[in-house]
């Protein structure tokens, strides 16, 4: 019981605690890569949430304002038990495929809640419609920036984040289970299977992140921020721990179901080595983000497509042994 309560809530917290230098480091890498100087390593991530704690919150213009607030900590709580799963591999019937696709599905449609909730001023789209007697606008559907953030988040769960999905698949295939014990301590990544699925996996990855080139759900040319524009204060740095902890816990996701190394409480350097591996997906994506625009559907279904078919080459590998 006393490794479960570890397993469950101090690995998370060390992973926590690391992920919320990543926006700092993303930030200058890119900043290098443009040739600026960047902002310090601590600024964007660690230091940002310590000033949002401090600022006054706003009350929201919100269907369900209370709902509407509670939305990042539920995100970061299902975050926190996705990362918990793979640290109790040996402990735990939850850890397994099944239930970590469905802890991330919960984490993408929190973000349709939002837009659905969320109704702001400053997110109703110009010209406003003519409501008066007599116009043909009456029956017209009303659309705020928020709620057409929340119509492409949709987008991308049903459509772009499915490379992602058939990626965590693919390890599975060789060892006729579900369970994220029996994937604990095979090498998959250095077969052909293991090599078309992490690159399913990496193209899955930098879309689950929703930021460049894949962050049409909130880009600031057309709908600002999207479902998160009213999120202020304590609500915008629960917001920004989310986002921190998404990239940690999906890099180290990896480490477990491609490499075989779970972060074990009974092996300390699994955990070191996990999280060193973890660490360089947002470093890959940060790069990615440096070169790249705003990828509209028009891209994105391609990109999405090309994802897959590799993660579909990568499953008829698994399935052949190769």
């Amino acid at each position: 019981m006393i490794e479960e309560i570890l397993s469950a809530i101090g690995v998370p917290l060390i992973a926590f605690s690391l992920s919320t230098w990543i926006p700092g480091i993303q930030r200058k890498i890119q900043a290098r890569i443009q040739q600026r100087i960047g902002p310090s390593i601590a600024t964007p991530g660690f230091w940002a949430l310590f000033k949002f704690l401090y600022k006054i919150p706003k009350e929201p213009v919100a269907k369900l304002p209370n709902l509407y607030k509670a939305l990042p900590l539920v995100s970061f709580v299902v975050l926190w038990a996705v990362f918990a799963l793979t640290t109790l591999t040996h402990y735990h019937i939850l850890s397994n495929e099944i239930g970590l696709v469905g802890l991330l599905k919960i984490e993408e449609m929190v973000y349709i809640i939002m837009g659905s909730l969320s109704n702001t001023v400053m997110g109703i789209r110009m010209p406003f419609i003519d409501e008066c007697k007599g116009s043909n606008f009456l029956g017209t559907v009303k659309m705020t920036l928020e709620q057409l953030g929340a119509v492409r988040a949709f987008k991308m769960i049903t459509i772009g984040s499915f490379p992602f999905y058939l990626a965590t698949f693919i390890p599975f295939i060789p060892q006729h289970s579900i369970f994220l014990k029996d994937v604990v301590g095979e090498m998959f990544l250095f077969t052909l299977g293991g090599l078309f699925g992490a690159l399913c996996y990496l193209i899955g990855y930098i879309i689950m992140l929703k930021e460049y080139p894949f962050s049409i759900m909130h880009t600031k040319a057309d709908v600002i921020e999207g479902p998160t524009m009213e999120y202020s204060a304590k609500y915008r740095a629960f917001y920004l721990c989310v986002k921190e902890l998404l990239m940690i816990t999906l890099g180290s996701l990896f480490a477990t179901l491609y490499l075989g190394i779970a972060p074990d409480i009974n092996n300390p350097i699994t955990i070191v080595i996990n999280l060193a591996i973890a660490m360089l997906f947002p470093i890959i994506a940060a790069i990615v983000n440096a070169f790249t625009p705003v990828f509209t559907f028009r891209q994105v279904y391609p990109m999405s497509l090309f994802a897959t078919t590799l993660g579909i080459i990568g499953v008829l590998c698994a399935l052949l042994g190769i």
